[in-house]
């Protein structure tokens, strides 16, 4: 019994070090990663809560409250809505609290690229805390992140963007046809990628039996307009004013 306690001991030890090392390392080129990591590991929790939670959450009194049990498919979104809004407040929070970071030398910038184990700390106590909030907070959250969502998604658009149209000025700037090359094998492979995925959100959003024709539209519409914007980035009249590679960004 001493030695499995002195064994557990040192394991937690070891963790503790472990993850100690893991945020030291996380510096001002990674921070960007592990906020993903944060987005990701939200995903992935928000996935297994919805495939495996809504048995648990059907015993909390405060979450079923009804005199006759939802479908189970009720359960599995509220899950998904709370971990949600675990996320909306840790980041809206740390959101706030860097308004008016203009440069590195202002002390809040090294809390946004430091403090990680505190961070993931206060965003598993944010998630959890979730799930003991009445179902009405969570009912306003499932309406507004309805709206919340699609400007989450346009600032989401801008930063790809900005970030392709950097990673395609650092190509061109090399002046080689072997990265012109490199540039063109990536847009091919975007495209075919993203036609690709198109036919598995068919699959996904229009399964059979079921009345999906919003879902088919908004399918279908993205990839005319992909389709429209490549012609469009092709045509001679706009590769006239422009480098043939130069704005190839836009096919990402």
């Amino acid at each position: 019994m001493w030695c499995a306690s002195c064994l557990a001991s040192a394991c937690a030890g070891c963790a503790c070090n472990l993850c100690t090392s893991a945020a030291a390392s996380i510096t001002r080129r990674s921070a960007r990663l592990a906020y993903c990591g944060l987005f990701a590991a939200s995903l992935i929790l928000s996935f297994l809560l919805r495939q495996f939670a809504a048995p648990l959450l059907q015993q909390i009194p405060w979450i079923n409250t009804f005199d006759q049990t939802p479908p189970e498919e009720w359960f599995q979104m509220n899950a998904v809505l709370r971990v949600s809004l675990g996320n909306f407040l840790f980041f809206a929070t740390f959101a706030l609290t860097m308004i008016g970071v203009k440069d590195q030398n202002d002390q809040r910038d090294a809390w946004h690229h430091g403090g990680w184990i505190a961070k993931f700390a206060v965003w598993a106590v944010l998630v959890i805390l979730m799930f003991f909030v009445p179902n009405v907070v969570v009912t306003i959250y499932e309406v507004l992140s309805k709206f919340g969502s699609g400007l989450f998604l346009l600032v989401q658009v801008v930063m790809l963007l900005d970030f392709t149209n950097n990673w395609n000025d650092s190509w061109v700037e090399k002046d080689e046809k072997k990265w012109e090359i490199a540039l063109l094998v990536v847009t091919v492979v975007c495209y075919l990628s993203t036609f690709a995925f198109s036919g598995v959100l068919f699959m996904w959003f229009n399964p059979s039996g079921q009345d999906c024709g919003l879902n088919v539209f908004f399918i279908v519409l993205t990839i005319i307009l992909a389709f429209a914007f490549a012609v469009i980035a092709l045509h001679p009249q706009v590769t006239y004013y422009f480098h043939p590679f130069q704005y190839m960004y836009l096919s990402l």
